[in-house]
């Protein structure tokens, strides 16, 4: 089977990252190669492209070979787009055969996976730390605009497990939202309350707005979120104040996805997204949050 960096060296994309890597940490290909072991490319078929709103999508493809360990919460892969990119993506579902992505498209490779129907494509993966799920507690999970992709495979479980209490997604408006919350029923069994900012569907504004009215309902459960950096921060703020440490699921640029380009560590915490999580207390990540989103987030603190 071809290695993750032989596959990726024919195209513009992976070019890139191996000379950023190499360039940055004089490493040689032989190295790469070691760095990259637990890499090995394997290969799907876009079978379907769905648009859910206006904004939202989903990917399904096809594995032509199986991943070598099945993904768990939080994981996610590197997408090859053979010519084009090399993009880290998470999963939504997963049933052995196939991988679903919800994505928005933001960049040339999104651009290009949402027109690949019928191509084949390359993936890394699954990576990053696999989100441990706590068995002794209930959980309410928080997802703003495509941070609902890992949310939608945790609930599936947590629901699974009778250990979900309530999920929450916001987004722009009711364009946006389209036939998002019926995938998610039908994926995960459980019902998605939306959060619109201009007011046209479900709650009234942010989800982080929403957080902050409902939290003290919900002491003692596990809040789980993931979205934009600066959402984080905000309802990491929010967590912190009323007594819990909520899990993180991390936004980050992630070149590589072998945990030696740097280009995903996070800050002076010297954390490394693609192999530390993405999945971070917010005790760990607090100080990088503030340092680098507070400029967008409202009245955050830096809370010990």
């Amino acid at each position: 089977m071809v290695g993750l960096l032989a596959g990726a060296l024919s195209t513009n994309a992976g070019k890139k990252v191996t000379y950023k890597l190499h360039r940055s940490y004089g490493l040689s290909k032989t190295s790469l190669y070691e760095e990259a072991h637990f890499g090995t490319l394997k290969h799907a078929r876009v079978a379907k492209i769905k648009r859910l709103s206006r904004k939202y999508l989903l990917a399904e493809l096809e594995l032509i070979e199986p991943l070598e360990t099945s993904p768990g919460p939080a994981q996610f892969v590197m997408i090859w787009i053979p010519g084009i990119d090399y993009i880290p993506m998470s999963i939504a579902d997963y049933n052995g055969s196939k991988i679903t992505l919800f994505f928005s498209i933001r960049g040339e490779g999104t651009e290009a996976l949402a027109s690949s129907t019928g191509k084949v494509v390359g993936i890394i993966g699954p990576l990053g730390k696999v989100l441990a799920i706590n068995t002794k507690s209930s959980h309410l999970l928080v997802a703003g605009g495509t941070g609902l992709a890992p949310i939608i495979r945790l609930a599936k479980e947590l629901n699974e497990l009778g250990l979900l209490t309530a999920v929450i997604w916001g987004t722009r408006g009711s364009k946006d939202v389209g036939e998002v919350p019926m995938y998610f029923k039908e994926v995960t069994g459980f019902e998605l309350s939306v959060c619109t900012e201009d007011c046209s569907a479900g709650y009234c504004g942010k989800a982080t707005d929403l957080i902050s009215e409902i939290l003290p309902k919900f002491k003692g459960n596990e809040l789980v979120i993931a979205g934009p950096n600066d959402m984080l921060a905000t309802a990491a703020d929010l967590g912190i104040k009323a007594g819990t440490d909520p899990i993180l699921i991390l936004e980050s640029t992630v070149e590589c996805g072998l945990g030696v380009c740097g280009s995903c560590i996070l800050g002076k915490t010297g954390l490394r997204l693609c192999r530390d999580g993405p999945a971070f207390r917010a005790s760990e990540v607090m100080d990088y949050l503030v340092e680098h989103f507070v400029a967008k987030a409202s009245k955050i603190t830096n809370n010990p």
